[in-house]
């Protein structure tokens, strides 16, 4: 990590923000020419920067350089036009700025053509012989964020059905509305906003759910992120979807984006992991660190297993507030009969106390299920109200699945 001194940045444009992720195109003498995302370069002095060399990635962020892989710039999303070829450089335009290359020994680079630039910088591919003026051909068409939204009338969850746990319930309430206020409390008063809550926690124990039930008690859109839905064989296609999404968020705010399982995206980086996984977790850290919190963007991730993150997630200003999820105690696992049957139609009220004792290491899920099979054996008997074998059966029928599933794993 190393820190910049005041006065190492000599480009005042205000496109030199923290949260950015920079990539090194040159560096002369400590003199450091710099690329933004956006297209745009800035020059940088200072021997703090001179170990950089072209192609380096970093994060600029509390005034320190944080040194990503090269593979996080994301590869095959810019493109760019040769102006000028010669025999031994070339000039490509890209994005509003020229920049000159060397010139390929076999197939070189002819004037006119559209080019892929690559982690580097480099073009690496010809895409076109002629100038593409109509850059909507390389749009993913086939994904469109608006997919993703759980739109806020559809969103019926509620946190009174939210049983059990009564602190943990607070503590993200509170969190979550401080970060999704128009005001920007925090900083107006200088303290570092809240972006991001990890949920982690056995399956079961309502991390979806309570999710679900912040978004509608706030009245935010709730944008359920799956990997499935935005992993594409295609290098940079991924990286592109999850700028769409975070983009298309902050433009319907208030809004929470929800990644479920996000162990199974964004791991531990490393020489042994594919490369598209390094720039993944790289593309993600660089959106965690763009975006302010009167954008009133919230994520909510969860897990099975934060042991598998990548260290760099868990920071503060990333998902720096960790709330876990445990099984319910009998008290919890009461609060939640009460609230998981409250629209049930009993033949005489149940005895929840006596059915949280039978219910030991069951979690959220479980507990909420007893009533589908207790409903299920009414309606096979040809009734309209559930009685207490009923309920029993379905104690028995859940019981019997939770067995199951714990041989199977």
């Amino acid at each position: 990590m190393t820190t910049l001194l005041p006065g190492e940045f000599e480009d005042e444009e205000p496109d030199i923000i923290e949260g950015q992720l920079f990539r090194v195109l040159t560096n002369v003498d400590g003199s450091v020419l710099l690329e933004l995302r956006n297209g745009n370069t800035a020059r940088a002095n200072g021997s703090g920067l001179a170990g950089l060399q072209p192609g380096d990635v970093f994060l600029l962020a509390d005034g320190r350089v944080e040194q990503l892989p090269a593979e996080s710039w994301p590869a095959g999303d810019r493109t760019g036009t040769v102006v000028w070829a010669g025999n031994t450089d070339i000039v490509v335009k890209s994005a509003g700025s020229t920049y000159s290359f060397r010139q390929r020994a076999d197939d070189p680079f002819k004037k006119g053509q559209t080019v892929r630039l690559g982690p580097d910088g480099q073009p690496i591919a010809v895409i076109a012989d002629e100038p593409i003026d109509d850059l909507s051909i390389l749009r993913d068409d086939d994904f469109d964020p608006e997919s993703l939204v759980v739109r806020k009338e559809d969103n019926t969850t509620s946190l009174e059905d939210f049983g059990g746990n009564t602190t943990l319930v607070r503590r993200t309430l509170d969190l979550a509305t401080v970060a999704l206020s128009p005001d920007d409390p925090l900083r107006t008063m200088g303290v570092n906003p809240i972006k991001g809550m990890l949920f982690s926690g056995p399956s079961g124990t309502g991390k979806t759910f309570l999710a679900r039930a912040l978004a509608a008690k706030l009245d935010a859109s709730f944008y359920n992120v799956g990997g499935p839905m935005i992993v594409d064989k295609f290098v940079g296609q991924t990286e592109r979807r999850l700028r769409e999404i975070f983009e298309h968020a902050q433009v319907n705010g208030p809004a929470i984006l929800f990644f479920d399982e996000i162990d199974s995206l964004y791991t531990q980086r490393g020489e042994h992991n594919h490369e598209a996984t390094n720039r993944l977790v790289g593309q993600f850290l660089s959106l965690l660190d763009g975006f302010v919190a009167y954008d009133r963007v919230l994520i909510i991730a969860t897990t099975n297993l934060p042991g598998a993150l990548d260290d760099a997630l868990l920071r503060p200003g990333r998902l720096g507030h960790k709330l876990v999820f445990s099984l319910p105690s009998e008290d919890d696992r009461v609060q939640i009969l009460t609230a998981s049957s409250r629209k049930v139609t009993f033949r005489e009220a149940p005895d929840l106390s006596a059915l949280a004792q039978l219910t030991d290491g069951w979690t959220a899920a479980d507990l909420a299920a007893i009533w589908t099979e207790a409903g299920l054996a009414a309606t096979l008997d040809h009734r309209k109200s559930i009685a207490w074998e009923d309920i029993l059966i379905g104690v028995e029928a859940v019981d019997r699945d939770r067995r199951t599933q714990v041989k199977a794993e």
